[in-house]
This record gives structure tokens, C-alpha cells and sequence, in this order.
């Protein structure tokens, strides 16, 4: 009985000590989460940047920016997880290529989905 009741006053301390941080608990989550999204995009960026400087090794040209979604689709193996064309907030990439398919630009919007702000990831290439 004495076992029982430690352990119960034990569980609730510990529930104390949950309940009386729970503002610093959901911060920390909140703050993980956004690092788990940063780097899933920076991988994303990467690997999609690679096979454009692949491409562009291979056939001379970047594909054009209205079929960038259709080249992901081609040249990714099927993902049911996430549309590849989007960042992990939710926001279409951006892509763009010099007039005659020379160079690119991959940015992600970032957590505030607004181009040309500071928490946008950008990659270039080739």
C-alpha cells in the first residue's frame, strides 16, 4: 500500500511539473518543429537542385519554369508523403532560369511564405 501511494504521489509531482511548464514544453515543440521543417526543406532544395545541375549536364538546359512541376514528377520517384513542388510549410517553390535555361534559382518562401524575406532558402545553380 505504502508502494502505491509513493508511486501515485511520485506520478503526480511529475504531472505537476508537466502541467506547471507546459508554456515552455509547447515552445520547445514549436521551436522543434520549425528546425525538422528547415532542414527537410534545405534536403529538399539540395537533392532537387542536384538533378537540375544534373540535367543541365546532361542535355544543356535547365527545364523551363512553367514545366518545373511536370520535370519533378518525371524525374523524382513517386512520393506520397508531400507534393515535391512544395516546401514542408506548405508553400510552392519558386523556380526560375535564365532566358535560355543557363542558370536557376530555387527558393522556398520559408515559414512566412513571403518571397524576398530573410528566413527564404535559396539555392543556384549550375
Amino acid at each position: 500500500m505504502v508502494e502505491i501511494i509513493r508511486q501515485l504521489i511520485t506520478g503526480g509531482i511529475g504531472l505537476g511539473l508537466i502541467v506547471g511548464n507546459a508554456d515552455h514544453i509547447t515552445e520547445f515543440f514549436d521551436e522543434t518543429v520549425t528546425m525538422a521543417q528547415q532542414i527537410a526543406t534545405a534536403g529538399d532544395l539540395r537533392s532537387i537542385s542536384l538533378l537540375l545541375d544534373y540535367s543541365y549536364m546532361k542535355k544543356g538546359r535547365l527545364p523551363a519554369p512553367d514545366r518545373f512541376e511536370q520535370w519533378l514528377e518525371t524525374n523524382f520517384k513517386e512520393n506520397d508523403l508531400k507534393d515535391l513542388a512544395t516546401d514542408h510549410w506548405g508553400n510552392k517553390l519558386v523556380y526560375t532560369s535564365s532566358k535560355k535555361d543557363k542558370t536557376y534559382s530555387l527558393i522556398s518562401m520559408g515559414p512566412d511564405g513571403i518571397l524576398d524575406t530573410e528566413d527564404d532558402m535559396i539555392r543556384t545553380g549550375p
